[in-house]
């Protein structure tokens, strides 16, 4: 597949934006983030466009692409809409040329929108970027994901909910550990924590303080700094204690936060190891206890078979370390 690629310039302009200060410990008042009244989500225009995006949540991409083809879109932000529904509905059938397509389309008519774009405009090239970064990091095309990312971010840190917000932070965090980049990995984690901090309280709120905290502990544990690293897993293990009762389904966050204690402390150990082999054993030890422990409240809680034979096979290499 050939088409034209055409961020090499605007790049350039994202690393110059992004280099921001770094993040302190305390993350208060963190001077990159915009902390402004939050606007609201993006929303289709009533009437074809939003019926569309309805479909598409309810997994009828044939119909959206039926429906979207024979309208007209007038308005600029009719038409931005329609080539993001309509690249969203390509991609699910598998149509991934014309869902390039269209989505690189609303980047080139979007991006240099004078002089100021409009915020609903910006939200939908925001979401085309999120769209084709993802279609990337499935193609483990890390780079090109990272790339498409962080324009986002650009994006959504002034016109995006405080949703939008942590979510484009939590990609950036996997872009950047998927090309092992642990550093930004944690940088972009938190700012993620201080826009969760920043959610009403509720639900949503501790369910994302939790991913952010488990995903810092599995950065600070590939940066060899383990006792933050724990402290960052049992901080998402409390809060996981509060959600877990109150989530609407079942996720098991207490399970798979002390299973990544268990990881924590194998690493630890291992790291030991080769500076103090005596050290190395009761650090094993906490590992095999937090593994126990991950699978009796697997057991307790009732997780499926799914999540169980997951979670026995990460826990049964703790079990068999020394």
């Amino acid at each position: 597949m050939k088409f034209v690629w055409r961020l090499k310039t605007f790049f350039i302009q994202a690393l110059f934006l992004l280099a921001c200060e770094p993040v302190e410990q305390d993350y208060a008042g963190y001077p990159s983030l915009d902390t402004s009244p939050v606007p609201g989500v993006a929303v289709p225009p009533a009437g074809a466009l939003q019926d569309a995006a309805t479909q598409l949540e309810a997994g009828q991409a044939k119909e959206v692409i039926k429906q979207l083809s024979a309208m007209q879109a007038v308005t600029p932000q009719e038409k931005a809409w329609h080539r993001l529904l309509l690249g969203q509905a390509y991609f699910e059938i598998g149509a991934t040329e014309k869902a390039l397509r269209l989505l690189l389309a609303n980047y080139e008519e979007l991006r240099d929108a004078r002089p100021t774009p409009d915020p609903d405009l910006s939200r939908i090239l925001a979401r085309s970027l999120k769209k084709l970064g993802a279609y990337y990091r499935d193609q483990e095309d890390f780079e090109r994901a990272y790339t498409l990312h962080q324009i986002q971010w650009l994006y959504m840190r002034r016109v995006g909910s405080l949703t939008d917000r942590f979510d484009a932070l939590i990609s950036l965090d996997v872009d950047a550990a998927l090309l092992r980049n642990y550093f930004a990995s944690e940088q972009w984690l938190r700012e993620a924590l201080v826009v969760a901090q920043q959610m009403p309280e509720g639900a949503e709120r501790f369910r994302s303080l939790i991913i952010t905290w488990n995903n810092i502990s599995l950065s600070l544990t590939e940066l060899l700094r383990f006792q933050e690293a724990e402290a960052a897993a049992r901080e998402s293990r409390r809060i996981s204690q509060v959600y877990d009762p109150v989530a609407r389904q079942k996720e098991f966050r207490e399970v798979w936060a002390v299973a990544q204690l268990a990881a924590v402390w194998a690493a630890w150990a291992q790291y030991s190891e080769t500076k103090n082999p005596a050290e190395a054993r009761p650090f094993y030890e906490k590992s095999k206890a937090f593994a126990r422990e991950a699978l009796a409240l697997a057991e307790q809680q009732g997780m499926g078979d799914a999540g169980r034979v997951k979670l026995e096979q990460q826990m049964r290499v703790h079990l068999g370390s020394r």
